[in-house]
């Protein structure tokens, strides 16, 4: 595992810990904070923000073993999804995720294998994980194969405890989680309110119901087919029950949020469709001000950033 701070420190003393129903278990690991010690990878997970990937870019692919692939365990809208995706927009980059084409440069495309992660966790200390409830993976090549790395890997997770599937329509699922992301985690923000809260609260309720129906309809333009509706995301979202966004566990400890990836991507792609988003824009202007909460007002000005329209 590569890490810094206390985190390395706490994986290289009791190796990474995971709580379940209250039971801790600590699973000796390497760990490092220089990737130029980690080499031969047959399956790399990303488990960063979007605004750390930069950082890393350049080190991916020395990590990697001549077949390596790199699984990209992140939220949003990833730097790999338009350029695989036949759609109306072709395969130009998108300045909210990899504006820079540093990951694009970096990694060729065919060694990502993408995934769509729904666990419900947080970081209870240094090095150790506390998985709340759900506990499923998605899998699937951006070209909509079923190939044998996808069933390797597949095999391996589910043998570890977790629930994980091969899809053949991994674009699909990305964008079915996304539209869920940026709905829920900038309102969980300017409200401070959990899952199960704003589905119940009648104002967030329908504004949440708005903005989905913005996304679903984006996704729809985008050319997907998404059999999903806006009731069935309410629903999914009132079933994490009292379980706080990442966003919302960032915004409590003070630090920068994820916004371009997962808000700012799909404010991006409408604004390239010329599609009109009303709710989703006044939502993502409110969080993008929030994010600027350790900035002086009299320099908010000069460091806004995000303006995808």
């Amino acid at each position: 595992m590569i890490a810094r701070g206390q985190t390395l420190a706490a994986l290289r003393q009791r190796g990474v810990g995971l709580t379940v129903d209250g039971v801790t278990r600590h699973h000796a690991v390497r760990a490092t904070d220089d990737p130029r010690q980690v080499r031969d990878v047959e399956y790399l997970f990303l488990a960063v923000k979007q605004q750390a990937l930069d950082e890393i870019g350049a080190h991916l692919a020395p990590m990697l073993a001549p077949q390596g692939t790199v699984v990209p365990a992140v939220n949003g809208i990833p730097w790999w999804y338009l350029p695989t995706l036949a759609s109306p927009l072709g395969d130009a980059p998108l300045q909210s995720v990899d504006g820079r084409g540093i990951l694009r440069r970096a990694l060729p495309l065919e060694r990502v294998l993408g995934s769509v992660v729904y666990i419900a966790a947080h970081a209870a200390a240094p090095g150790v994980a506390a998985q709340n409830a759900r506990n499923n993976l998605i899998l699937g090549e951006p070209d909509g194969s079923m190939s044998a790395r996808a069933a390797r890997l597949a095999g391996l997770l589910t043998a570890s405890g977790l629930q994980c599937e091969v899809s053949d329509r991994i674009h699909q699922a990305v964008w079915i989680k996304a539209m869920g992301n940026a709905t829920f985690n900038p309102l969980s923000v300017l409200a401070h309110a959990t899952m199960e809260a704003m589905v119940r609260d009648p104002y967030l309720g329908r504004l949440a119901r708005a903005m989905l129906g913005e996304y679903l309809a984006l996704g729809t333009a985008l050319g997907l087919t998404l059999p999903v509706t806006v009731e069935q995301r309410m629903q999914a979202a009132a079933s994490a029950g009292a379980a706080r966004t990442s966003m919302l566990q960032d915004a409590l400890q003070g630090k920068p949020l994820e916004i371009d990836a997962l808000v700012g991507a799909l404010i991006e792609i409408a604004a390239k469709l010329n599609l009109d988003m009303p709710y989703a824009n006044m939502v993502w202007g409110l969080v993008r001000h929030r994010n600027l909460n350790t900035v002086p007002l009299e320099n908010q000005a000069q460091k806004i950033t995000g303006d995808y329209t």
